[in-house]
């Protein structure tokens, strides 16, 4: 075995498909593998999933990474989705689907675990964000009021990765970024709140082992995976910052923008302080002892492909980057807001709309492909500067997404927060955090995988076009909020 290559594997449970990474140790990409995962929709507004597929779904990836044995795997680590809800029973079977991250049936019950904990600004101060829907805790409250037979049967509980782990090593573990998700975690003190888990009838005993991330969280048992015993499990994260992680945000001013179908903006923070307005998170980083910030718009490059299907389904993305480049700063006088699915950050208003506002019959196609750019910059430029609010540096920033293979939407990216965007050489998201993971807990240095490639420097008169422009977009939601209001019960009434 000495003389085998050495190689880690990296994956990711997301919610399209698990995905893994074979990583030599220079941090080169060997091979990858990916398997899609189901969604299932049982009621509006309800998202599952079923743990056992994403198990299947990583037995197959370990596979296909493994075929070839001209090398040794040194080390496993999972990343995941967050905040997604596996209970499990006595034996650790998976009592129901999984209640995902983007699941909305818990709205009542957010409330009422807000009203249990002091208010808003309590569970802020506890938890480094509000309770919202998405999260882990108000699930279990929703299965206790609406499912009391399967809550009984909970004896353990935990997120996507960790069921993973569970699967391979035989035990149930937690590390902080996860943990930071759920609603249940005191972020800044780095321990479980008793108070929230006497409210929801939770046992300590119910709740994953809390590990170091990066930590060696045991060896593999599994006895489909025979090519892989013994080999070590290392705590992966949570996506966001397993993701951040592999492009190299890890110490404080550095920051990613994902360009994704949502949009998201993660900053290193040494200061752990929660945004007590709601409107930032505060979660914790895979390094040691640091957190990050992070604003999140819910349609980022999402906007542009609903836009492009619906209006432009002739235009390749090439002859769109194209007449985007012909239309001037501020689009000929139309501004966009993309909030096609209402919106997080900064508004925390699912009643919001998209909005073309400003048209005249002199506007081009151009034009308006121009402004749908533009209003997803002015996104997340207002996320960016709530985060600075919050006195969190950004300095250093990276760029990653879908979006991110547009050079116009990088350099209007660049030219809206005034700082030079980098973008890697390598984004294969959380599956390369992981695998960055994996490899440090064995004591390979990965400081040199981490590659940047183009910059986009921002350009001073640029930025000077766009601030008024800026200042037009953050205008109209403030105008508009009542009628978004008024607009959804319309919708609601009966015909």
């Amino acid at each position: 075995m000495a003389d085998l290559k050495g190689c880690i594997i990296g994956i990711d449970a997301g919610t399209a498909s698990v995905k893994g990474l074979l990583v030599d140790a220079s941090g080169t990409i060997v091979a990858t593998a990916s398997v899609p995962i189901q969604l299932s929709t049982p009621h509006p507004g309800w998202a599952e999933q079923s743990p056992e597929d994403w198990w299947k779904a990583t037995i197959q990836v370990l596979d296909t990474l493994t075929v070839d044995r001209n090398f040794q795997i040194l080390a496993v680590s999972i990343s995941g989705q967050m905040h997604s809800l596996v209970p499990l029973d006595a034996d650790d079977n998976v009592v129901r689907p999984a209640i995902l991250w983007c699941d909305q049936r818990t709205q009542q019950e957010c409330v009422v675990l807000t009203e249990a904990c002091g208010g808003e600004q309590e569970v802020i101060k506890a938890f480094g964000n509000p309770v919202l829907t998405g999260f882990t805790a108000p699930k279990l409250l929703w299965l206790r009021a609406n499912e009391p037979d399967n809550f009984a049967r909970i004896a353990r509980f935990c997120l996507p990765k960790d069921y993973l782990v569970l699967e391979l090593t035989g035990r149930l573990a937690i590390e902080a970024s996860d943990a930071s998700g759920t609603s249940l975690y005191r972020v800044r003190e780095g321990v479980w709140d008793d108070h929230i888990l006497d409210v929801l009838t939770v046992r300590r005993s119910m709740l994953p082992d809390l590990v170091g991330v990066g930590s060696v969280i045991g060896a593999i048992t599994c006895p489909d995976l025979p090519q892989l015993h013994g080999v070590p499990v290392v705590a992966g994260g949570a996506d966001n910052a397993a993701s951040a992680f592999g492009c190299g945000v890890e110490e404080p001013g550095d920051a990613v923008v994902s360009l994704g179908t949502c949009g998201t903006v993660v900053a290193v923070t040494s200061t752990p302080y929660p945004d007590l307005t709601g409107r930032v998170h505060l979660f914790s980083l895979v390094t040691k002892d640091c957190y990050y910030h992070m604003a999140v718009i819910l349609s980022a490059a999402g906007a542009l492909d609903w836009f492009r299907q619906r209006f432009a389904q002739n235009l390749t993305f090439g002859h769109i980057e194209e007449m985007v480049g012909q239309s001037p700063v501020g689009s000929n006088g139309v501004v966009f807001l993309p909030y096609l699915n209402g919106e997080r950050t900064p508004h925390r208003d699912p009643d919001a709309r998209g909005v073309l506002y400003g048209m005249s019959s002199f506007n081009s196609q151009g034009d308006i492909l121009r402004a749908v750019h533009e209003g997803v910059i002015f996104a997340l430029r207002e996320g960016a500067e709530c985060i600075t609010d919050m006195g969190t540096p950004i300095t250093s920033v990276r760029v990653v997404g879908g979006g991110s293979r547009s050079r116009i939407w990088c350099q209007m990216l660049a030219d809206n927060l005034g700082t030079p965007i980098r973008s890697p050489l390598v984004d294969e998201g959380a599956a390369y955090g992981s695998a960055r993971l994996a490899a440090n807990a064995v004591g390979l240095d990965t400081s040199r995988w981490v590659k940047l490639v183009e910059q986009y420097d921002p350009d001073a008169l640029r930025r000077s076009q766009y601030d008024p422009w800026f200042a037009q977009y953050k205008a109209l939601y403030r105008v508009l909020k009542e009628q978004f209001t008024n607009t959804r019960r319309l919708v609601e009434q009966p015909n």
